[in-house]
């Protein structure tokens, strides 16, 4: 009898163990981390060129590079951002509109405000995933208070300037020296376009297989003013053709970034994407150009749109886009979907499969990897006291005053447009079709807006050169390199 009461008990346990063994496994699977993403991600961020500015839009430009990522990967034919540098960054960093972060503006040097502080950044999700992220060039989004300072807002890395723009000989801004590295403001000898490639081509060689994947936002001041001369400092610069020698310039340094990217045996497992932060500053200002003196001095081209940087028209918001994911990525035909700078967060959050947190951008992993259409989204862009939404392919316009414009001359003047037959808002629609322009005023009126950086209404403007002072950004850095 004991022997039986044993052999049951020994087949009770042997059951139990194999009921619980799928159990147990599950619990194993379940508490385990995610698989770390291994994809690196490079965005090439370039300031100020107009959609004329690219060869593939322009025979008369040779960009043979920056048109290279377009024709290997897809070419955005309809990217849009906001009509200034600091807008689009926020976009860029957060995933919102400009009516959710708040920035409207470009943020001014002498301003105490920047990206608001409550935004988690892209950088700083993808730091929680385990990547490395490093920032290179332009800044924009803070510069008074070191909180606002990329080192504090996701990136391992900054080298670069925290402000609009700088000489690119002298590193110069409104009085004092903008250019650090690791916090240090430091003084460098040679062009800024080339430094900046030199230390993100140093990210990318120094970087190996086994490390963690790279976040790289290598931030161009390239084309911003001022217009100066790539081969001499001091030259006079001729308009349009020196213009064309800073994008000939520019264009290398994407060059050897890409060059030397390839070269590793980790290069093409990278998502690269290429963008205009705004549309150029035009050859013929329009009136806020005429006001604002860094943007009197431009010699770009936004080909048949309207005006340019600074403007909600086509000329100042739609710009030169491409994303590039070789072997993933790729078309022989631009992408005819309307994108925002916005969707660019949620897309690699998606690419690498992260969770994706409530944004107003949405992701294109399904149109780019699928061929899944989009729906039609609304936005919104502003600056300097107008606004326009695009509700492809419609677009409505209010015209607007300055800020500081006293309340009795302020006037609005409205426009509709068919943006997709009429890409250079020639002909204003408003009269011929009145309820869809009733419907669209409404609407636009209606959406909730958010204003944390505001015009400044001091007139004191960016300039460049001028007696070095120790101007704030400098103050604050932790140390003075003035080898």
């Amino acid at each position: 009898m004991a022997s039986h009461r044993y052999s049951y008990r020994w087949v009770c346990v042997f059951v139990a163990l194999l009921l619980s063994a799928p159990y147990i496994a599950s619990e194993t699977e379940s508490t385990e981390p995610p698989q770390r993403p291994s994809t690196n991600i490079v965005i090439l961020l370039v300031d100020d060129l107009g959609w004329g500015d690219v060869g593939y839009h322009n025979p008369e430009v040779a960009t043979p590079n920056i048109d290279n990522i377009a024709a290997r990967g897809v070419e955005f034919d309809r990217f849009y951002v906001n009509p200034t540098c600091s807008p689009t960054r926020a976009s860029l960093l957060t995933g919102q509109f400009s009516t959710t972060h708040g920035v409207n503006g470009p943020i001014q040097w002498h301003s105490e405000e920047g990206l608001s502080l409550e935004w988690r950044t892209l950088p700083g999700y993808l730091k929680r995933a385990g990547y490395q992220t490093h920032l290179v060039g332009k800044w924009h989004l803070g510069a008074a208070s070191t909180a606002y300072w990329p080192q504090h807002r996701g990136f391992d890395s900054f080298y670069g300037h925290l402000n609009g723009g700088i000489g690119y000989f002298d590193r110069v801004f409104s009085g004092g020296l903008d250019w650090q590295k690791g916090g240090v403001t430091i003084r460098e000898k040679g062009y800024t376009t080339q430094l900046i490639k030199r230390a993100a081509v140093d990210l990318i060689e120094n970087r190996s297989i086994e490390d963690e994947p790279l976040f790289l936002l290598v931030s161009f001041n390239a084309i911003h003013t001022p217009i100066e001369e790539p081969q001499h400092a001091g030259a006079e610069h001729q308009g349009r053709a020196t213009l064309l020698r800073m994008i000939a310039s520019l264009d290398r340094a994407v060059g050897e970034i890409l060059s030397s990217l390839m070269e590793q045996p980790w290069g093409k497992d990278t998502v690269i994407i290429f963008a205009s932060d705004n549309g150029g500053s035009s050859p013929k200002p329009w009136w806020i150009e005429m006001l604002i003196p860094p943007l009197r001095d431009g010699y770009s081209s936004n080909g048949v749109l309207k005006q340019g940087k600074g403007s909600v028209f086509e000329g100042g918001i739609r710009v030169p886009a491409a994303i590039w994911w070789p072997s993933k990525v790729e078309s022989d035909q631009p992408l005819s979907e309307v994108v925002h700078i916005a969707d660019v967060l949620p897309t690699l959050l998606d690419f690498m499969e992260l969770k994706i947190p409530k944004v107003d951008g949405r992701s294109l992993k399904g149109v780019l990897l699928e061929g899944s259409p989009l729906e039609p989204r609304p936005f919104v862009v502003a600056n300097f006291g107008s606004e326009a939404m695009i509700d492809w392919p419609w677009k409505i316009v209010r015209e607007g005053s300055l800020p500081i414009t006293p309340d009795f001359l302020k006037s609005d003047t409205w426009h509709l447009y068919n943006i997709e037959s009429d890409p250079g808002e020639v002909v204003n629609l408003r009269e011929e079709f009145p309820q869809r322009f009733e419907r669209m005023r409404d609407n636009l009126l209606q959406i909730p807006r958010r204003e944390s950086v505001q015009f400044s209404t001091d007139g004191s403007w960016d300039t460049f050169g001028g007696h070095e002072t120790r101007a704030p950004w400098a103050e604050a850095a932790r140390g003075y390199d003035d080898n």
